[in-house]
């Protein structure tokens, strides 16, 4: 009976293990999207409640794209002609 809960309880453990493992991953893979993320929800605010001007927004969202550009760009397929 003790080993059987020993087992259970070291089955439980692994994968507890394997699952947080598997959540820090995503999370860290998700950082810098959602830093963006982020950055353009600030400058949207900061828009609309008028502590930037629209050139500003403009330039604060033209940078987020470029970063996002560096950190996944953008594939197109080749044409099939």
């Amino acid at each position: 009976m003790l080993a059987t809960m020993l087992a259970a309880a070291a089955t439980a453990g692994v994968y507890v293990l394997l699952i947080s493992r598997h959540l820090y991953k995503a999370a860290a893979t998700g950082r810098p999207h959602r830093r963006l993320a982020d950055a353009e929800r600030s400058a949207t605010v900061r828009l609309l409640y008028g502590d930037l001007d629209r050139a500003g927004y403009r330039a604060e969202l033209e940078m987020l794209a470029a970063l996002d550009a560096v950190g996944r760009p953008l594939v197109v397929p080749a044409s099939e002609s």
